[in-house]
């Protein structure tokens, strides 16, 4: 499934992703496997179900990332 990165905090290792099928996703750090996460990214996962939720992403790939626009001073 394809989903867009709302909001990924470093600091306490999770974050979410609004899915395509509308439903926001759960992810944790743990999940990740090196992938590296900001509000914005493009991402594929592979949602799941355990004992606390229904909507949970694990093998996330960024497909694309959001780049922060820089001035550069000439």
């Amino acid at each position: 499934m394809y989903g867009r990165v709302t909001k990924y905090f470093h600091d306490r290792g999770y974050g979410f992703i609004q899915g395509e099928d509308g439903n926001t996703y759960f992810i944790h750090a743990s999940k990740l496997y090196g992938e590296h996460l900001e509000r914005g990214y493009y991402v594929f996962f592979k949602p799941y179900a355990d004992d606390r939720s229904d909507y949970n992403a694990k093998n996330v790939k960024v497909i694309e990332a959001a780049e922060g626009r820089k001035k550069i001073k000439k």
